[in-house]
C-alpha cells in the first residue's frame, strides 16, 4: 500500500500503460491498413476516378467486355507516365464497377502476334501503340490509342507544347459503348450539288458514338439500301428534281433525316419541294437577335444562343447544361401553316421575342430594330415526326432540321464544347430511337503531378499523429518532471 503512495510509482506506472496503450494502437492501426488499403483520389479533378455516368453505364451492362491495356512487362508507366498512371487506376476500376468487365495487361513484345491481330480487327494500318486500350465484346473491338486519351495545345511563340485535358475515361466509356450497342447505325452525307464537307473532327465525333459515316451522290445514285439516316448539309445550288425525288423516296419508306440548312440568295424550288412535304420551308430574311442575353461576343462575330426547348432531342443538353451556338445572321426555319394532319412538328431552337428579321433588299445602314423589321421570336431548329397508320400499324418518318449550318464548325466547339456536336448526337440517336449518348467531361490536369494516398498510408499519418505525437510530447513532459524532481 505504502508503494502505490509513492508518487514516482504512479508516475512511472502511468507513461508505461500509455506507452503499452500507444503501442497497442499503433500496431492496430498497421494491422487495418493492410487490410483496407484502397486508393483515395485527392486530385480536384478527380483524374483517377470514374465518372457517375461511366459507373451507372457499367451496372447496366448485357455483355461482357475485355479490356486489354498493351504495355510492356515493368514498364507500364514509362513512356507516357501521366497517362498511364490515370489509364491504370482506371482500369482497375473499371473491372470493380462491373462484373461483366474483365481488364488485362499483354507485352507487345511477348505477344506480337496478338497485338497484329488487334490492329487487323480494327482495321488499324500503322500498327497499335505502347499504352493503347484494346476493348472487346463478341467481335466488335475498338482501340483507343494514346494520342486521343490528350488533347495538346501548341504555343507558337515558345514552340512548346502542353496537355490541355485527359480524354481517358471518354474515351474508353466510349468504345465500351461502341462495342456492346450491336450494329452500328449508317449515316449517309449527301453531296451531289455543291454541298459543303463536314468538319473532320465531327464526324470522327459522330463515329465513336457507333455511327458509320459514308458519303453519297444522290444526283448520280439512289439512296444505298444500307443507309439509316441523310444527312443534308445546305447546298451551294438548287437539287435536281431526280435527287429531290430520290430523298422523297428514301423518308417516305420510313426513312431518316438531319438537315444543316442556311442561307441561300438563289431559289431552290427542288429542295423546298422536300421540306415543304414535311411542313418545313427556309425563310429569306436574316435573324438579328437584339437580347443581350442571347448573344455571346465571339471574336470574330457575334452569335446567337437561342433558347433550348425542352424535347427528347434536347433534355439532356439542359441537364448537362450544355449551350448551343448559332452563328449570325441564320434565317428562319419556317413551319407550315398547312401541312399533312400526321406531323407533328416541335420547335427545338427559339430565338427569344426581342430577336427581328430583315430582307437583304432592306435599305437601312443599322443593325438596330426599325419599324420594316419583322418581330421574333423565330424558329431555328425543329424535329418532325411523321406518323402514318397502315393496316393498324404506325410508320414513322423522323427529321431534325436547322437553318444553319455553321453551327458544326470546330471554331464553336472553343466556346461551348461539344454542345452544338451532342445537339446532333441526340437527333440522331432520337431517329433510331436510341437514348442519348454517354456524356463523359474531359479532365483538366493540375499544375503538377497529383497526390495519390492510400488508405493505408492515411491510417498510418493517423496512428502517428495518434500515437507517435503523444509519446513524444509524453516523453518530453515525463524527462522534464524527472528533470525538475531531481533537481
Amino acid at each position: 500500500m505504502q508503494l502505490l503512495k509513492d508518487k514516482r510509482f504512479r508516475y512511472g506506472t502511468f507513461s508505461t500503460v500509455m506507452l503499452i496503450l500507444a503501442v497497442i494502437m499503433f500496431l492496430l492501426v498497421n494491422l487495418l491498413a493492410g487490410a483496407f488499403d484502397r486508393s483515395r483520389d485527392l486530385t480536384n479533378e478527380q483524374l483517377f476516378s470514374l465518372s457517375d455516368e461511366s459507373r451507372d453505364f457499367l451496372e447496366n451492362l448485357e455483355n461482357d467486355v475485355t479490356i486489354t491495356l498493351i504495355a510492356r512487362h515493368g514498364q507500364e508507366h514509362t513512356s507516357v507516365p501521366m497517362i498511364s498512371r490515370i489509364t491504370n487506376h482506371l482500369l482497375v476500376e473499371y473491372a470493380a464497377a462491373s462484373p461483366r468487365v474483365r481488364v488485362e495487361t499483354r507485352d507487345p513484345m511477348l505477344n506480337p502476334a496478338l497485338v497484329h491481330h488487334f490492329a487487323s480487327d480494327a482495321g488499324i494500318e500503322d500498327g497499335i501503340s505502347e499504352h493503347s486500350v484494346v476493348v472487346q465484346s463478341g467481335n466488335e473491338i475498338r482501340v483507343v490509342q494514346p494520342h486521343e486519351m490528350i488533347n495538346m495545345e501548341f504555343n507558337p511563340f515558345t514552340g512548346a507544347s502542353r496537355v490541355v485535358s485527359y480524354n481517358i475515361e471518354r474515351e474508353i466509356t466510349r468504345a465500351i459503348h461502341h462495342v456492346t450497342q450491336g450494329a452500328a447505325a449508317v449515316v449517309y452525307v449527301v453531296s451531289g450539288s455543291g454541298e459543303p464537307p463536314l468538319p473532320s473532327q465531327f464526324i470522327a465525333f459522330l463515329e465513336a458514338e457507333n455511327f458509320v459515316m459514308r458519303e453519297v451522290n444522290l444526283v448520280l445514285s439512289d439512296v444505298p439500301e444500307t443507309a439509316d439516316i441523310l444527312f443534308i448539309p445546305m447546298p451551294t445550288r438548287d437539287w435536281t428534281e431526280l435527287k429531290a425525288d430520290r430523298v422523297l423516296a428514301f423518308l417516305e419508306d420510313e426513312g431518316s433525316a438531319f438537315f444543316a440548312l442556311d442561307f441561300l440568295s438563289e431559289a431552290t424550288p427542288n429542295l423546298t419541294r422536300v421540306l415543304n412535304a414535311y411542313g418545313l420551308g427556309l425563310g429569306q430574311e436574316l435573324i438579328i437577335e437584339d437580347n443581350p442575353n442571347n448573344v455571346f461576343p465571339a471574336r470574330n462575330a457575334p452569335v446567337i444562343v437561342p433558347n433550348i426547348v425542352m424535347h427528347d432531342v434536347t433534355e439532356n443538353l439542359q441537364v448537362r447544361n450544355f449551350a448551343n451556338l448559332v452563328p449570325f445572321f441564320p434565317v428562319e426555319l419556317q413551319i407550315e401553316d398547312v401541312r399533312r394532319t400526321t406531323l407533328t412538328i416541335e420547335p427545338l431552337w427559339l430565338t427569344s421575342r426581342d430577336a427581328f428579321s430583315r430582307g437583304l433588299d432592306a435599305d437601312v445602314e443599322t443593325l438596330a430594330r426599325v419599324p420594316e423589321d419583322t418581330a421574333g421570336p423565330f424558329t431555328l431548329a425543329a424535329a418532325v415526326t411523321d406518323r402514318i397508320f397502315i393496316d393498324g400499324t404506325a410508320y414513322y418518318t423522323q427529321i431534325v432540321a436547322t437553318s444553319n449550318f455553321s453551327f458544326i464548325n470546330t471554331y464553336y466547339t472553343s466556346y461551348v464544347g461539344e454542345g452544338n456536336w451532342h445537339f446532333v448526337l441526340n437527333s440522331l440517336r432520337w431517329m433510331i430511337n436510341q437514348p442519348t449518348g454517354i456524356w463523359i467531361p474531359v479532365r483538366m490536369p493540375a499544375g503538377q503531378m497529383p497526390l495519390l494516398i492510400t488508405d493505408g498510408a492515411v491510417n498510418i499519418i493517423s496512428g502517428i499523429a495518434m500515437g507517435g505525437l503523444p509519446l513524444i510530447c509524453l516523453g518530453i513532459g515525463a524527462f522534464i518532471w524527472f528533470k525538475r524532481r531531481h533537481s
